[in-house]
């Protein structure tokens, strides 16, 4: 259970980063301790989400140190050790490599997400292609199922379709085998009607990028190359 409450909340901090105006603290401190613990783990000899000083922290991101504890322990992810420094909270501790990775995919995501795109891109294809290229297929899954439910045809399906993209590498890197093949299917047969373009997304390309993940997820756990949506 703990992993599916820290998969969670990364992802309602990754969506809220991405929608919400102005920069995360809270997705910049998740960055610096995830570099940062990496290196106090090597240094302590100790792994599973080491104690880093708060102050380290905010040097690192250009914040005050009492804003970075409280956006970290905000969390429900970090505590305090009451000595100033941060750590993964013990239920999280053997999900602290997932942890880290996420936060660094996450502070990727944000500057995709900041770079000028097409002006036929909407936002909403913009922010969930920043997602999903920086392969936070999770958080993207998540954000896309809303845009879906929300959009009507034509654009429903194709929607669609990326949700179920996304959710298939999700389940690929999971080591999923059936699950990615079964989803990552379904993506194909929604997506291929939209090719070669559409929406501003190089669907010819997307749909290219897919098959070896497909073919990948069969061999284990995919730690191939990143599926893109690529923007024209």
């Amino acid at each position: 259970m703990s992993y599916v409450r820290l998969k969670h909340t990364l992802s309602a901090i990754a969506l809220e980063a991405l929608t919400e105006p102005g920069p995360s603290l809270a997705a910049s401190a998740l960055a610096a301790y995830a570099r940062r613990s990496v290196e106090a783990e090597s240094r302590d000899g100790r792994a599973n989400g080491a104690a880093v000083p708060a102050n380290v922290l905010a040097l690192d991101i250009g914040a005050a140190s009492d804003a970075v504890s409280r956006a970290l322990v905000g969390t429900g992810l970090f505590a305090s050790d009451g000595a100033g420094r941060i750590a993964v909270s013990a239920p999280y501790r053997p999900h602290a490599a997932y942890l880290r990775r996420q936060a660094l995919r996450l502070e990727d995501a944000l500057r995709l997400a900041a770079r000028p795109a097409p002006a036929d891109v909407p936002n909403a294809i913009r922010r969930g292609a920043a997602l999903f290229n920086s392969g936070l297929f999770f958080e993207c899954h998540e954000f896309f199922e809303d845009v879906w439910r929300a959009t009507g045809p034509p654009e429903r399906t194709f929607y669609h379709g990326l949700v179920q993209a996304a959710a298939g590498c999700y389940h690929a890197e999971k080591g999923n085998a059936h699950g990615a093949a079964v989803l990552l299917d379904k993506a194909r047969d929604k997506l291929a009607a939209y090719a070669p373009r559409y929406l501003g997304v190089d669907v010819a390309g997307l749909l290219a990028s897919l098959g070896p993940v497909r073919n990948g997820a069969s061999r284990g756990p995919y730690h191939g190359p990143r599926p893109a949506i690529p923007l024209e």
